[in-house]
C-alpha cells in the first residue's frame, strides 16, 4: 500500500483509511506493507504493535511544507518528487501487488514489474477533489491538468480500481474511459462502536461554559479546505444565529485557523481524541458539507456514537442507504432545522457496523486481489 502522505497519527479520512485497511487486511492473513514519507511525528509507537509493515521513506519532502496549500494544494504540491523513484527501486519486486492510494506518486508505477499488479484505491475522484481545493481559476486549471494526467495514467494501468461509492464509480468509468467492471465499490468504514454516555463531566471539565446551553451541536473534521470551508460558514451563519439556544463545538484540527473567533457559543477542541466526550444525549452532528469529493466519515462517525444528524444532500453522497436515518437539508435552512426537527429513529448501531466495519470492507477487497491473484497464475501456467 503506497501512501503519498505519513499515517499517523491518524487525524484525516485518508490516514485513517490507509491505516484501518492495513490493520484489516493483515487480519485477514495478508502479507502487508504500508509505505509512507518519513515524519518525525510519525512515531514507532503507533505503529510498533501492529501485524502490518510501515516502512517510511526518508525524502525532504519540502514543497508542500514551504507553501503551506496555498495556492497549490498539498496533492498537487506532493506529485513533484524528483529522484524518489530511484530511492525506492529496491522495494518494488517483492510483493504481488501494488496499491496505490491517491495519485500523487503515480510515477512510481514504473517500478512495478509488469507481471505484478497494480490496484488504485481512489479515496476520491482527484480531479475533483484538488480543483475544489483552489482558490483561484488559474490555478484550478493548472492543478486540474496535471492530476487529470495522473490519474489516467495510474487507472489505465491500474488491474483494478476501488470506488468509495457508486457514484464515483459510475464517474471515474466515463471521465478516463475505463471499464466499469474493472472498478468497484470500497466504501470508507467505521470504528469498533463505542459506549455511549449519559453525560459527561470531561466536556463540562473542558468547558464550563457549556453548562448555559441545554442544546450542542459538534462538527469534527481534519484541517483540510473543505473543512475549514464548513467552518467558516458554522461561524458566520450558524452560531450568530442561534447564539442563546445552541453551543457549537468545533471538533478537531479544522478549527486552528480560526481559534481566535470570540463567539461565546462556540468552544474548540483541537484534539483527534475527545469526540466521545460530547457524544452526549442533547448532542447534534453537523455535516453541512458542500465541497470536496469521494465520501467522508463524518456519517458513520456521528452514527456510530448514537448522534442525531443534520447534513447537507452534498454530504450524504455515497450514503444514500442512510437517508432515512438523517435530517437532509440545504445548509440556509440549518439554523431552522436545528431548532424545530424532530429526529428520525436512530439505525441499528450493530447492523451498521456489520455493514461498514472496515474488516468486512477489506475482505470485499481481499476476494478482487485473491482473482486478480488466480489470473496471474493462470497466466504463468
Amino acid at each position: 500500500m503506497i501512501s503519498p502522505y505519513p499515517v499517523y497519527p491518524m487525524t484525516a479520512g485518508g490516514k485513517i483509511r490507509n491505516v484501518r485497511l492495513a490493520k484489516a487486511f493483515s487480519e485477514l492473513g495478508l502479507d502487508v506493507t504500508l509505505l509512507t514519507p518519513f515524519h518525525f511525528t510519525q512515531k514507532r509507537s503507533y505503529y510498533e504493535h501492529e501485524a502490518f509493515t510501515l516502512k517510511q521513506v526518508k525524502y525532504p519532502f519540502l514543497l508542500h511544507h514551504l507553501l503551506t496549500d496555498r495556492p497549490f494544494p498539498y496533492g498537487y504540491l506532493t506529485s513533484f518528487h524528483p529522484g524518489l523513484a530511484s530511492m525506492l527501486r529496491k522495494l518494488f519486486h517483492d510483493h504481488d501487488i501494488y496499491q496505490f492510494e491517491h495519485i500523487q506518486f503515480a510515477a512510481l508505477m514504473n517500478l512495478v514489474p509488469s507481471d505484478k499488479k497494480v490496484i488504485y484505491d481512489a479515496h476520491n475522484i482527484e480531479y475533483y477533489y484538488n480543483r475544489a481545493e483552489c482558490k483561484t481559476g488559474w490555478v484550478r486549471e493548472i492543478v486540474g491538468q496535471k492530476v487529470f494526467q495522473l490519474e489516467k495514467t495510474l487507472m489505465e494501468r491500474a488491474d483494478h480500481t476501488f470506488a468509495v461509492s457508486a457514484e464515483n464509480q459510475k464517474k471515474l468509468s466515463e471521465m478516463y474511459n475505463i471499464d466499469i467492471e474493472k472498478i468497484s465499490v470500497a466504501p470508507n468504514g467505521m470504528r469498533e462502536l463505542p459506549a455511549i454516555h449519559a453525560n459527561s463531566d470531561k466536556m463540562f471539565q473542558r468547558f464550563p461554559g457549556l453548562r448555559n446551553f441545554n442544546k450542542r451541536a459538534i462538527y469534527s473534521g481534519s484541517d483540510v479546505e473543505h473543512n475549514r470551508a464548513t467552518v467558516a460558514y458554522i461561524l458566520d451563519h450558524l452560531a450568530p444565529n442561534l447564539s442563546e439556544q445552541f453551543a457549537f463545538i468545533i471538533h478537531g484540527t479544522c478549527g486552528r485557523s480560526f481559534a481566535k473567533h470570540s463567539l461565546d457559543n462556540v468552544f474548540f477542541d483541537f484534539s483527534e481524541e475527545n469526540f466521545g466526550d460530547y457524544a452526549i444525549p442533547g448532542t447534534i452532528g453537523l455535516n453541512p458539507v458542500m465541497k470536496g469529493s469521494g465520501t467522508n466519515l463524518k456519517m458513520l462517525h456521528y452514527l456510530g456514537h448514537g448522534l442525531p444528524v443534520i447534513s447537507t444532500p452534498f454530504g450524504m453522497r455515497g450514503y444514500k442507504e442512510l437517508k432515512n436515518y438523517i435530517i437532509v437539508c440545504e445548509p440556509e435552512v440549518f439554523a431552522e432545522a436545528l431548532l424545530n426537527s424532530e429526529f428520525p429513529r436512530q439505525p441499528d448501531r450493530e447492523k451498521l457496523y456489520g455493514k461498514y466495519s472496515w474488516k468486512t470492507i477489506a475482505a470485499t477487497m481481499k476476494t478482487v486481489y485473491e482473482e486478480l491473484y488466480d489470473d496471474r497464475l493462470k497466466a504463468v501456467i
